[in-house]
């Protein structure tokens, strides 16, 4: 009995540790993100700019002279955006999974024929 309790108390004291690492840590960011908010004089967009931006959004995004009208420079500004919230995805993956190596996948019906043999 003592020995389980003596590693239930190891692991708890671990997990103590952990925790309080994470805590600085957030806190850490969290006080890194205020003073860029703040030296960069960031804010929210107010209710006028977000009616302006859903309004270009409908208005222009859906209109077929607007695609009409690019150049090859805005093609390639748009690309660079869309590989830029790519790769936030993806390293938001890698922070989710909490390792850089992707899910284990099977074949696809590996887990139908598993079944089958039981």
């Amino acid at each position: 009995m003592s020995q389980a309790s003596n590693s239930l108390k190891s692991i708890g004291s671990k997990l103590m540790a952990a925790q309080r690492c994470a805590v600085y840590d957030a806190k850490v960011v969290g006080e890194i993100a205020k003073q860029v908010y703040t030296k960069e004089r960031m804010s929210f967009p107010s209710g006028q700019q977000f009616s302006e931006a859903q309004q270009y959004v409908k208005k222009d995004l859906f209109n077929a002279s607007t695609w009409k009208n690019l150049t090859k420079q805005d093609v390639a500004k748009g690309a660079v955006v869309a590989a830029e919230l790519y790769t936030f995805f993806l390293i938001g993956e890698v922070v989710g999974r909490r390792n850089l190596i992707g899910y284990k996948v099977e074949e696809p019906g590996a887990h139908h024929a598993e079944k089958m043999e039981l």
